[in-house]
């Protein structure tokens, strides 16, 4: 970890990060409690929240062919630029007029999951490519810890800036974190190693089938590999339950919903310190179990015990959980799947994420609308607990795969 830190180009893209990581998250968590105080504000949410999944789910396999055939950085670069401009755009807009209508805040939402889109599989297909192999696995904590850390002083700021602050405000300050975290990123040195030169570029979609083709080829490390996915799917979906939780089943103010966005991160940051070194004394999949387990517990809490102390704990137990099993998860496949294809790889595993996420979304939305969000916890409790059990059943699929794998090449 010292000998990381010591790298200057370590250090400038986790400050990058945790400034991209800032501005985004305070949209992230803004625009949908502000949604929500509004006249039909949760039903609106909930549909533009389904509508940008199905969106980026057309969009995502056109991406990761992209990338795998174009610059990491530039996809990095462009992505900032991209949320710089939505923010400045709007929060002009707002300040010129003096209101914010609930198209704005519906656009920004839509271009916040949009930046969390291009930003994180270009992250992680440009941390694979630049540093060595061996420096993988402290490296998943690492961003991890930063992603958090930032998430931590997102859900203060928002905390405070959604009672004291006006929207155009806030958008102001994200579009300086975007900027900063460009200028940041634009100094780091890169090749694009993975383009062979004057290899005429495939079709699109045709290339999305290599990606599919080598996770079937490997069934029981694909079937562990999705399964991870569930806590992070089912924290997709509680973005959209958790200010309705707050306000409806809580009765709280907006102060609670940011000190459990706090929670969260909290519980983050100790996966993102302890994580790594259970992976490095055990096996990930083995870790990525035990987290799992642990998400349970927290959405349990969640669908029983309805208090404010509770739900902070709970939401402590789901960041850790989610954390932890996104670590193990990354570790297996930035050890595992070759850096020619993990952007078409990755778009694989995102196009499940999505539908599945759209799915559940569309529950939630169902019994928020009849019954109370509680309720749409304990649906899911089943859905992840499910996944655990098959993650169980395919716990040896990446130890395998990674046996019967040649040595990748690797890069300075």
């Amino acid at each position: 970890m010292k000998e990381l830190l010591a790298d200057w180009r370590i250090r400038r893209l986790l400050l990058a990060n945790i400034m991209g990581s800032i501005g985004s998250g305070i949209t992230i968590i803004a625009i949908p409690w502000l949604l929500v105080q509004r006249p039909g504000g949760e039903r609106i949410f909930g549909y533009i929240t389904v509508a940008a999944t199905i969106i980026l789910f057309v969009f995502a396999p056109y991406y990761g062919s992209w990338l795998d055939r174009n610059s990491r950085k530039a996809a990095l670069l462009i992505g900032e630029v991209f949320g710089a401009t939505v923010t400045l755009t709007m929060a002009t807009w707002m300040l010129l007029t003096g209101d914010t209508a609930t198209w704005q805040l519906v656009t920004l939402y839509f271009c916040g999951m949009l930046y969390y889109t291009l930003h994180f599989p270009a992250r992680f297909a440009f941390v694979q490519q630049v540093f060595d192999k061996k420096h993988y696995q402290p490296l998943m904590g690492l961003m991890e810890i930063q992603g958090q850390t930032a998430s931590f002083m997102v859900g203060g700021l928002a905390s405070v800036m959604l009672v004291y602050v006006p929207v155009y405000v806030i958008l102001l300050f994200d579009a300086g974190t975007y900027l900063f975290s460009f200028a940041l990123q634009s100094t780091l040195p890169y090749e694009s190693t993975h383009v062979a030169a004057g290899k005429p570029k495939f079709n699109t979609l045709k290339s999305i089938v290599v990606g599919f083709t080598w996770l079937r080829e490997r069934p029981q490390f694909t079937l562990f590999v999705l399964c991870t996915v569930a806590p992070f799917v089912a924290v997709m979906t509680g973005n959209y339950l958790f200010p309705i939780y707050v306000q409806n089943i809580l009765e709280a103010p907006a102060s609670v919903y940011g000190r459990g966005e706090m929670a969260f991160a909290l519980g983050a940051l100790i996966a993102g310190i302890f994580v790594p070194k259970l992976i490095s004394q055990h096996k990930a999949a083995n870790v990525a179990l035990a987290t799992m387990f642990l998400f349970v517990c927290g959405l349990i809490m969640l669908g029983s015990l309805h208090t404010v102390p509770t739900f902070y704990l709970a939401l402590i137990l789901l960041g850790l959980g989610n954390a932890g099993t996104r670590v193990a998860k990354g570790t297996v496949l930035i050890t595992t799947v070759p850096n020619e294809i993990i952007g078409r790889v990755q778009v694989v595993l995102s196009a499940v994420d999505r539908l599945l996420r759209t799915l559940l979304q569309f529950g939630a939305i169902y019994i928020v609308v009849h019954h109370d969000s509680a309720w749409a916890f304990v649906g899911l409790v089943i859905f992840v607990s499910l996944a655990l059990v098959l993650a169980w059943s395919s716990r040896k699929g990446p130890q395998s795969t990674v046996n019967s794998l040649p040595e990748p090449n690797q890069h300075a």
